[in-house]
């Protein structure tokens, strides 16, 4: 049976307003409504039963009943990785290349598609007045900030990755100040130590910019500005393909929108690797 989680991401932009409000509830309950009985749940949504039943059907289930089922099986299992190794391990070479590359492509059109052109403008223009720019993002999340990090470093002064190695944490975040931005990755499962450090920036005036799932309204209250991003994937983890293509557009696009600071930035850092950093091949 496909992921519950899966589900709810790959359909969630087709949901009505009340679906959404359900799922909504259900991405933030879920270990305290696995058990609810139908009237139970309805009521602490604060939505019909028939649109429970409706919801339960637009996922692809019979009813309530195995829609419970499969949340159960989804706390039991957690994202159930196991479960989805063994389906990919299934695949001849051949089609998991292809899948592989379709399901990107996917998720890079998608993402695309979700984009609103004022909220990307929006993130141009606060990371370029920014005095600090931190780039945080835990686990699997790690690789997708530090790239975002290492290429923003290259043409703006001010930008800072939070790594946490050695534990030099709450230190890396502890100058923080209103007009300072902070461009966090949040995706399921979501991480409580990023929640936490983004709680901690708002409260000192911090703008965030999350990159986070197409389920952005799981977590539309930890970001200032949400950039959703299609993340499925034919393997047992999270596919950051389509993160990866959006913050090389944000890269491009603060590098055209503050020109002379890039250039500055850019030359500096080539002075400095220049002095035998490379082989000279």
């Amino acid at each position: 049976m496909e992921n519950f989680i899966t589900k709810l991401t790959t359909l969630y932009d087709s949901f009505t307003p009340l679906h959404s409000k359900v799922a909504n509830y259900l991405m933030e309950n879920m270990d305290t409504c696995a058990f609810d009985t139908l009237e139970d749940f309805s009521e602490r949504v604060g939505v019909s039963t028939t649109t429970v039943i409706r919801f339960s059907r637009a996922l692809g289930y019979s009813g309530y009943s195995e829609l419970q089922k499969d949340i159960q099986s989804n706390i039991q299992n957690k994202v159930a990785l196991p479960e989805r190794l063994r389906q990919s391990s299934q695949l001849t070479n051949n089609q998991l290349l292809q899948d592989s590359y379709l399901n990107d492509i996917s998720n890079i059109q998608k993402t695309i598609e979700a984009q609103n052109d004022d909220d990307l403008d929006k993130c141009v223009e606060e990371i370029c007045k920014a005095r600090k720019v931190f780039v945080l993002g835990m686990r699997s999340s790690f690789a997708v900030s530090y790239y975002l990090a290492s290429r923003l470093g290259e043409i703006k002064k001010g930008v800072r990755l939070i790594e946490s190695i050695g534990m030099l944490y709450p230190e890396e975040i502890v100058d923080a100040e209103e007009g300072d931005i902070c461009v966090a990755f949040l995706f399921p499962r979501y991480s409580k130590m990023t929640a936490t450090v983004i709680s901690w920036l708002r409260t000192q005036g911090v703008k965030i910019i999350l990159f986070t799932s197409m389920n952005a309204a799981a977590v539309s209250g930890y970001g200032d500005i949400i950039l959703p991003c299609a993340i499925s994937s034919i393997s047992y983890k999270n596919s950051y393909a389509a993160p990866i293509c959006l913050a090389n557009y944000l890269i491009a696009a603060i590098a055209k929108h503050n020109y002379e600071e890039s250039k500055e930035v850019l030359a500096k850092t080539e002075t400095i690797l220049k002095q035998g950093y490379y082989l000279g091949l």
